[in-house]
């Protein structure tokens, strides 16, 4: 745990080091434009970086309400994404040639009408069930 904070607090003086040095050449280039000029771009630049960090701390939130929405749906048993389709008649002996070498992949899937990816994902579905 120490070793997380003492992480936190060296970016945390990298980003204090990096805003100084920005500040430095933000003040240079304003001290070429006149007062009211300078003023005013130094304004636009705060109202900007106040923006974006509010814009930064939105995103965030949705994130993490978001993932925790989701962690909720899957403690009910809610399945995302497409179901899978069922597998042809000749699947099952299809795949015990395949296993056995007697046929390729690629022929395995070709005679169930599958992609060899999508045979393949059946396969190990299939075997992850059955184990």
């Amino acid at each position: 745990m120490a070793c997380i904070s003492e992480q936190m607090s060296v970016s945390q003086e990298q980003l204090q080091a990096k805003l100084k040095r920005l500040a430095g050449e933000i003040i240079s280039d304003l001290s070429a434009v006149d007062a009211a000029q300078g003023k005013e771009l130094l304004s636009d630049f705060v109202s900007e970086l106040f923006l974006a960090a509010a814009d930064q701390r939105r995103r965030e939130e949705r994130r993490r309400k978001q993932a925790e929405g989701i962690a909720e749906a899957k403690a009910k048993g809610v399945h995302f994404g497409r179901t899978a389709k069922p597998v042809p008649e000749n699947f099952d002996e299809l795949h015990q040639a395949w296993r056995e070498g007697r046929v390729s992949l690629q022929q395995a899937a070709s005679a169930c009408g599958m992609a060899r990816g999508t045979f393949y994902s059946a396969v190990m579905r299939k075997e992850q069930n059955a184990g």
